[in-house]
């Protein structure tokens, strides 16, 4: 079965603008201050640091788990209009100064190929 991957890489700057909505939209407590970097541990450990300015006191971090920082990324994208399939495996990763987030199909055809083979086996043979 052929296999197709996709690589979708965000710069910090995108990175800054999904991680931001996703704890306003989560309702998680965010610091005052800006937000002014996300920083990605290795896979391991699979923690994903946001880090506020601390508005004139010193820095203030917060955690994300992949999952989290996946979930908000793949919202952004919905929000800035980058497709993306319902039915695939994703998987976040570090890349340099950013983070990739790696699509594979098929992972699940979905619903619509299930129904089509239904429809081809009640249809009378030619």
């Amino acid at each position: 079965m052929a296999i197709e991957t996709r690589t979708i890489f965000f710069d910090q700057d995108e990175l800054i603008r999904a991680a931001h909505a996703f704890c306003l939209l989560q309702e998680k407590a965010v610091p005052r201050g800006r937000l002014t970097a996300v920083v990605a541990e290795p896979e391991a450990a699979g923690r994903v640091r946001l880090q506020f300015d601390g508005a004139g006191r010193r820095p203030v971090e917060i955690v994300l788990s992949y999952a989290e920082m996946a979930a908000g990324l793949i919202a952004y994208c919905a929000t800035v209009a980058i497709p993306l399939p319902r039915y695939s495996r994703k998987r976040l990763m570090p890349a340099g100064e950013g983070m990739a987030l790696v699509i594979r199909l098929p992972e699940f055809a979905g619903p619509a190929d299930v129904a089509e083979a239904a429809d081809r086996r009640a249809l009378p043979a030619a």
